[in-house]
């Protein structure tokens, strides 16, 4: 069931996704791009949630967490060139009852529109990696 344009969404952002400086557009490619619901868990414990759940230390840590309005997301699809339907699915899992899936496949040039838009968070202080 498509999410609410009203709802934000995270993702997690590692070190394979993160130069030190952006994200990398294929951070939202797909297939199937994973995100977290801040509307079921909140940011702040979205940064604990993310480090036991995707990241994959010692070469794979939590750098960042990307978010992005859903009905931000789908209008960014509805004015690219060519235009692309992007929804957000609810998609819980036993770990995560907030994880929802943006579905198919994107162009790199439509997941540098979205990489642009989206909020970039950086860990709370004190937060180990």
């Amino acid at each position: 069931m498509p999410l609410s344009a009203d709802e934000e969404i995270a993702r997690a952002v590692c070190t394979d996704k993160w130069d030190g400086e952006r994200i990398s557009p294929s951070a939202f490619t797909g297939p199937d791009t994973s995100v977290g619901r801040l509307k079921i868990i909140p940011l702040d414990d979205h940064w604990d949630l993310f480090r036991h759940t995707v990241a994959k230390p010692p070469e794979r840590l939590l750098e960042r967490i990307a978010e992005i309005n859903v009905g931000r997301l789908a209008e960014l699809g509805r004015t690219h060139q060519p235009p692309a339907t992007v929804t957000v699915e609810a998609d819980p899992v036993d770990l995560n009852r907030a994880h929802a899936v943006i579905p198919g496949k994107r162009s790199r040039g439509l997941a540098t529109r979205i990489r642009d838009a989206c909020g970039i968070h950086t860990p709370p202080p004190g937060w180990r990696r």
